[in-house]
């Protein structure tokens, strides 16, 4: 019976060590799977679907974490302290071409020399996060078009239509957006093809960052040849 009685204060003493552990573990901040403490707490806050969305971005699916656009410290998690390396929350214009543009170094230099750029001192322009959105960059929606997009401006009542083949340049775009997207839902997208668009996308940034009209007339050719060979591609593999 002594015996009895020693191995349940044993097993009792055990239960309270391992319960007390449990109750201190509940009370520590919850993080997901390879999550900061920047996306824990904001998905507890009332704009939690900016989590969500970040997650289906280029950037959330590379594994880039939030301190590297707005600073702060994502060990951290207590809010003073997370938010007390140079957090920059929400960038002005000139802000958010700084975030931007330490990754986007030659887009950046381009855009700057465009005429996206406001031309007199303090008058409202452009910035990146206009064109290629906040959070939710490389995400968009089924029913996004760069062709609707531009034509939002270009072609209203200050500034004319682009030219024809800038517009088929655009449309170009939206049907390889189209077409990878099908392939990615079925599994089946291949690195040579992901490759050859972003070639493409590269030829076709050096000309919307540069507005450069004359030069892309003369560069829009090879771009809609390429465009052709992959659009080709995707078929042949969506047949298969």
């Amino acid at each position: 019976m002594k015996f009895q009685r020693s191995w349940l204060r044993i097993t009792f003493t055990a239960w309270l060590l391992f319960a007390g552990m449990s109750i201190l573990r509940g009370s520590a901040p919850v993080r997901g799977q390879g999550e900061d403490n920047c996306s824990a707490c904001h998905r507890q806050q009332k704009d939690s679907s900016v989590v969500a969305i970040f997650k289906t971005s280029t950037h959330g699916r590379v594994g880039i974490t939030c301190d590297r656009c707005h600073g702060g410290d994502p060990s951290q998690a207590e809010k003073h302290k997370a938010h007390a390396e140079h957090l920059v929350a929400k960038p002005d214009t000139a802000g958010t071409l700084e975030m931007c543009g330490r990754c986007h170094r030659q887009p950046l230099e381009f855009f700057k020399g465009s005429r996206h750029v406001a031309a007199r001192p303090n008058a409202p322009r452009l910035d990146c996060v206009e064109c290629h959105g906040v959070h939710a960059i490389g995400a968009y929606s089924e029913s996004f078009r760069w062709t609707q997009f531009c034509a939002g401006c270009h072609g209203l009542e200050y500034l004319p239509a682009l030219p024809s083949p800038f517009q088929e340049m655009l449309a170009l775009a939206d049907d390889l957006n189209d077409g990878l997207h099908r392939l990615e839902q079925k599994g089946e997208v291949k690195p040579q093809l992901m490759q050859h668009r972003k070639e493409i996308r590269h030829m076709i940034s050096e000309l919307v960052h540069k507005t450069d009209s004359k030069g892309g007339v003369e560069a829009i050719p090879r771009v809609l040849e390429l465009g052709a060979t992959l659009k080709q591609q995707i078929a042949e593999k969506e047949k298969q």
